[in-house]
């Protein structure tokens, strides 16, 4: 860190010429603090911040506008999740790693981060279909000691509500968003472990004044957008597939399940590489 010109003066070792001419040296200008160290608990709770609002918030909302959606409409909810995970990963973000890896790290630490998706949601369908699916197991139990609660709880309502609200696969729900949360926890520490490993700190990024509105973060990088639905247009079709299969069939394997998840992760991190450099995203964010 530079060191200013009034300390020079205040040391009189370094006196060897008079104090006017040292106050005489234009100023320049302030040097940008440099972002304090933050613990990997704020980067853990982006992470799942993210999670949260691109594929939990559309994971409980589905079920309630499908009876509403043709089955074609109702496979594009994929689409309309990677939409909102470019969204969210614009910036300002709150917290990065810096000094920031190149494209090839970039694209290691997001794999690192996103690829305990495919095991968990693979190992979620195979519990589906075959702990929850013998009625005499404990997870059986379970299942419908939920259900009985959530039946319970929609009795509560109107009758017109009650009876749409009865429909709802509480218990899907429940295990997908526990599945996303563990993968995000899982995935968030071993990325933020690896980053370190590479001599990387991860610090509080410079928050502008006023959050950009989604007009301005689309138009400052309308390409991330643009990438986000070539990504997931795939993904999106691979999902009709899978919702015929499940409404043939009645249950979704492990393997498709995770055939349709590896797709979703490669399309965030397709996604999610195209982006300024960091050194453009932090002096942006320290003029607004």
């Amino acid at each position: 860190m530079a060191v200013p010109d009034t300390q020079a003066a205040m040391n009189p070792l370094s006196c060897s010429r008079p104090p006017s001419i040292e106050t005489m040296r234009p100023a320049g200008p302030p040097a940008t603090p440099s972002p304090a160290p933050v613990s990997q608990a704020r980067y853990a709770s982006q992470a799942a911040w993210i999670t949260a609002g691109a594929f939990s918030l559309p994971t409980v909302i589905a079920p309630w506008i499908r009876p509403l959606l043709s089955p074609q409409a109702y496979a594009l909810r994929t689409l309309a999740a990677g939409l909102i995970y470019v969204d969210m990963v614009q910036p300002p973000m709150q917290v990065a790693f810096r000094p920031a890896p190149d494209r090839k790290r970039e694209a290691l630490a997001l794999t690192l981060g996103m690829m305990f998706y495919i095991p968990l949601f693979a190992f979620q369908a195979h519990v589906a279909n075959t702990w929850f699916a013998q009625p005499a197991s404990r997870a059986a139990h379970v299942a419908r000691a939920s259900q009985q609660a959530w039946l319970a709880l929609c009795r509560q309502l109107p009758r017109r509500a009650a009876g749409q609200a009865g429909n709802y696969p509480v218990n899907f729900v429940l295990s997908r968003v526990l599945a996303q949360m563990a993968a995000v926890g899982i995935g968030s520490t071993v990325a933020g472990a690896w980053q370190r490993r590479r001599g990387a700190t991860l610090r509080a990024l410079p928050q502008p004044a006023q959050p950009p509105s989604l007009r301005q973060r689309a138009c400052s990088n309308p390409y991330a957008y643009l990438a986000g639905i070539a990504a997931f247009a795939g993904p999106s079709f691979m999902t009709l597939h899978l919702d015929r299969a499940i409404a043939a069939t009645g249950a979704a394997s492990p393997r498709q399940v995770a055939r349709l998840t590896t797709a979703v992760v490669v399309a965030c991190i397709a996604s999610g590489l195209v982006h300024p450099a960091p050194e453009e995203l932090d002096a942006g964010a320290a003029r607004t």
